[in-house]
C-alpha cells in the first residue's frame, strides 16, 4: 500500500512539475527521481540481504550457543571424571606401596624363615648325630631300660632315672652315674651350638625326716640333683659351663602315675635336654 502511494504521488509531482516547469529541469528532476527510486530498492535489496544475514547469524548464535552448553557439560564430566581418575590413582599408589612393602616384609620372612629352616637342619643333623652317638655309648643302658633318648621337636632328651645316678635320698653322684656321665660328656663336648639344660623331677612321696634336714621338699632335692649333674659335667666332663643351665621340677612333670611303684620309679629322673644353643 505505501509503495502505490508513493508511486501515485511521484506521477503528481512528475505532472504538476511538467505543467509548471520547463523541460530541461523536468528531465532533471525525474533523473533524480528515477535514482531515488534505484537507490530505494536498492536499499531495500540491502534490508533484505542483511535480514537474511541477521536470520544466519542468529541461527549460528543459537548453535554456538547450544554446542557451548555441550562443551560447558562435556568439560564438566571430564572434571568429574578426572577427579575420579585421581581418586582412583591416588587409591592405586597407596595399594602399590603396600604392596611393595608387603613384598619387601614377604621377602625378609622368607629369607628369615629360609634360615631358620637351615638352622633347624643343622640342629637336626647335629642332634641326630649326638642321639647316634649316645645310643652307640649307652646301648647296654638303654637295652636295660634304664635310660631314654628322646628327640622331641628340634630338641634330644636324654632320660636317666636317678638310681643310675643317685644312692636312695642321696643328691651326691655315685661311682656308677659317674662313669656314665662322663661318657656322655665326651659327646657334648664337641658339640658347641648346643645348649645343655639339666631337669631333676622326683615322686610324689614326701621325704624322710633325716633327708628334710638338708631338703625341705621335693623341690630342693630335685633341684639339687640336677646342679650336682650340671657341676659334674663342668668340672670332670669339661664341658662349656655357658652351655650349662639347671632346673627342678619336683614332682609337678611326672611321666607316670605315682600311684604305682613302677609309676614313681619313672618319675624319679634326670633328664638332659640337648637344645639349639642360643
Amino acid at each position: 500500500m505505501a509503495h502505490k502511494f508513493f508511486f501515485t504521488t511521484a506521477c503528481l509531482v512528475g505532472i504538476l512539475v511538467a505543467a509548471c516547469v520547463p523541460a530541461p529541469r523536468y528531465m532533471a528532476a525525474k533523473s533524480d527521481l528515477e535514482k531515488a527510486q534505484q537507490d530505494r530498492r536498492t536499499a531495500e535489496q540491502r534490508a533484505e540481504a542483511l535480514k537474511h544475514e541477521l536470520e544466519e547469524a542468529e541461527q549460528k548464535r543459537q548453535w554456538a550457543e547450544s554446542e557451548l552448553g555441550n562443551c560447558q557439560a562435556l568439560q564438566a564430566n571430564y572434571r568429574k571424571e578426572l577427579k575420579e581418575r585421581q581418586a582412583q590413582c591416588a587409591y592405586l599408589k597407596k595399594i602399590n606401596q603396600q604392596l611393595l612393602e608387603n613384598s619387601i616384609n614377604l621377602r625378609r620372612e622368607l629369607k628369615k624363615k629360609k634360615s631358620v629352616i637351615a638352622l633347624q637342619e643343622r640342629v637336626i643333623r647335629l642332634l641326630d648325630d649326638t642321639r647316634k652317638t649316645i645310643e652307640t655309648s649307652l646301648k647296654d643302658q638303654i637295652a636295660a631300660q634304664q635310660i631314654e633318648v628322646v628327640e622331641v621337636e628340634d630338641k634330644l632328651k636324654v632320660i636317666f632315672i636317678d638310681r643310675l645316678l643317685f644312692d636312695s635320698g642321696s643328691a651326691e653322684i655315685n661311682p656308677k652315674g659317674r662313669k656314665l656321665l662322663l661318657m656322655v660328656a665326651g659327646t657334648l663336648r664337641g658339640s658347641r651350638n648346643q645348649s645343655i639344660v639339666i631337669e631333676g623331677h622326683t615322686d610324689n612321696a614326701p621325704l624322710r625326716p633325716k633327708l628334710r634336714k638338708r631338703f625341705p621338699s621335693n623341690w630342693e632335692l630335685s633341684t639339687a640333683r640336677a646342679c650336682a649333674v650340671a657341676r659334674f659335667l663342668q668340672t670332670h666332663g669339661g664341658v662349656q659351663p655357658q652351655r650349662l643351665s639347671v632346673r627342678g621340677y619336683s614332682y609337678f612333670r611326672p611321666v607316670a602315675s605315682n600311684k604305682t611303684a613302677e609309676g614313681r620309679r619313672q618319675n624319679r629322673r634326670i633328664e638332659i635336654v640337648l637344645g639349639n644353643f642360643q
